[in-house]
């Protein structure tokens, strides 16, 4: 996917699936889900909203990246975040600024980020 597109849950696992040749039922059998729950996952029906495990195998069963999938489904560690904030102000500061941030800035952001080594906490 272009970094600029942004696609919905739904969409992203529909076209997954599609090129993976697979029907709503064949996918939803190897998740051990209901073919119409699939279908409501599929259509962004609101109120459905997947775990992250399943959104992990399911990124698994289609080749689809289970981060991006997360983070188009909303999924986001919140507990560990809350933590690591209410110990580190510098990150708390962080947290509190990027609703701020442009799609742009934190495209950048991120970029710069991942290229850093990881450092134990």
């Amino acid at each position: 996917m272009s970094e600029g597109a942004v696609d919905s849950f739904g969409s992203r696992i529909r076209s997954a699936r599609k090129l993976k040749d697979l029907t709503q039922r064949q996918l939803a059998e190897a998740l051990g889900i209901d073919f119409t729950y699939l279908s409501k996952l599929e259509n962004d029906q609101p109120g459905q909203s997947p775990g992250e495990a399943m959104i992990r195998r399911l990124a698994q069963l289609v080749n689809e990246d289970a981060e991006e999938l997360m983070a188009l489904a909303g999924k986001v560690p919140v507990d560990d975040l809350r933590d690591r904030a209410g110990k580190d102000v510098v990150f708390a500061r962080f947290l509190r600024t990027l609703p701020g941030l442009s799609a742009d800035e934190v495209s950048k952001l991120l970029r710069q980020v991942s290229k850093q080594p990881r450092r134990p906490r």
